[in-house]
């Protein structure tokens, strides 16, 4: 039996969601892509750590670090949200190229 509980791909979705939000609206994607390019080779590594400090003040903080946890220490999960963030500044790029206007 497991203290943690298990986080349904609905839950993933909600997580990845929020956290895309969450970097859209402090307009910090550029950071957010650096970090997180870094940081997926040791995913898997960094949810075990963060399982070991935070298990056993996990039943006392209501489960809520789980499904973060669970979430972003996938590697295809990482990758959504590059993809998702990557897509995002390509946008952004792009309207900021078009409202460029060429010299005449």
């Amino acid at each position: 039996m497991s203290i943690f509980d298990d986080v349904t791909p609905e839950e993933e979705e909600d997580v990845l969601k929020t956290a895309y939000k969450t970097i859209r609206e402090k307009q910090v994607g550029t950071a957010a892509l650096l970090i997180l390019r870094s940081f997926s080779p040791f995913s898997l590594t960094g949810g075990a750590l963060a399982r070991f400090f935070l298990g056993p003040l996990t039943p006392f903080m209501g489960h809520r670090e789980e499904k973060w946890i669970w979430t972003l220490e996938k590697p295809e999960n990482l990758n959504k949200l590059i993809a998702m963030l990557e897509a995002d500044e390509e946008k952004r790029e792009k309207s900021r190229l078009e409202s460029i206007s060429p010299a005449s």
